[in-house]
């Protein structure tokens, strides 16, 4: 797949684009990640760390991950490392971590790249997300992409080409022990997951269309191949109904 570094340069660049403008417009200078990956070029806590305030969680499943995260912690203390699954909200908010992340009540971003579209069901992803919408702070915002195949020309050979390409690259996650496999949606379903919170405008876009100043004339953000959006809480957050304990979206205690 020749374009996939389009892909991922795209979905990287709107990430900072959406940490800075949280920032910038909601004063948001705490961060959770989910599904953080490994370190890559320009961190998220490049942008968020030169404020005195600035802290980010990096959650993620895979062990290699956290002590990736772990061996800069001694160095950058605003920093920490979790390690637990989307779909079992407890084994995230029960950490030392992320209790502090939100300890002060002050409004934290949800950052959810790449996590999405790793769930098949809809339904699941919608209720396992509300489990975190819940629980965070009046103020929060959400930032989200998704992989997509909407708005290729099914009638293009090469929008149908790249499209092929896009849904083979999503299955053959699933053939590796390391990572799920993913599932393309449009917008609407997106939309769906995200029905609990007040998008901001644009809504949802492509990556490389969401509030970027830089977009070339005559550019398609469709060849994106991901969806877009940030999102805040539609109401100051009311206690769980289920205080007492998080289940993992499969009805387990967590």
């Amino acid at each position: 797949m020749p374009t996939l570094p389009r892909t991922y340069r795209d979905e990287r660049d709107f990430l900072h684009r959406a940490i800075r403008f949280a920032s910038r417009q909601g004063h948001i200078h705490r961060f959770l990640v989910l599904g953080a990956g490994l370190p890559y070029t320009r961190p998220i806590h490049d942008d968020v760390l030169p404020h005195p305030r600035g802290m980010v969680v990096y959650a993620d499943h895979d062990e290699y991950v956290t002590a990736h995260v772990r061996l800069v912690e001694p160095e950058l203390p605003q920093i920490a490392a979790v390690r637990g699954d989307f779909l079992e909200p407890g084994t995230i908010f029960f950490d030392d971590a992320v209790r502090t992340l939100l300890r002060h009540g002050s409004p934290i971003g949800l950052v959810l790249t790449g996590v999405l579209e790793t769930v098949a069901d809809t339904d699941q992803a919608t209720t396992a997300l509300r489990c975190y919408t819940e629980r965070l702070p009046a103020g929060s915002v959400v930032i989200a992409t998704h992989a997509t195949v909407e708005g290729l020309d099914a009638g293009d050979t090469a929008d149908a080409t790249l499209a092929e390409h896009r849904r083979i690259l999503c299955d053959t996650y699933g053939r590796t022990a390391h990572r799920p496999p993913q599932h393309l949606r449009t917008t609407e379903e997106l939309r769906q997951i995200l029905g609990c919170l007040r998008l901001i405008p644009p809504g949802i876009t492509h990556t490389s269309a969401w509030h970027n100043p830089r977009l070339a004339h005559g550019d398609r953000p469709v060849e994106s191949l991901c969806l877009a959006a940030v999102a805040h809480l539609r109401r100051p957050r009311t206690p769980p109904s289920s205080a007492g304990h998080l289940r993992s979206v499969d009805g387990g205690t967590r």
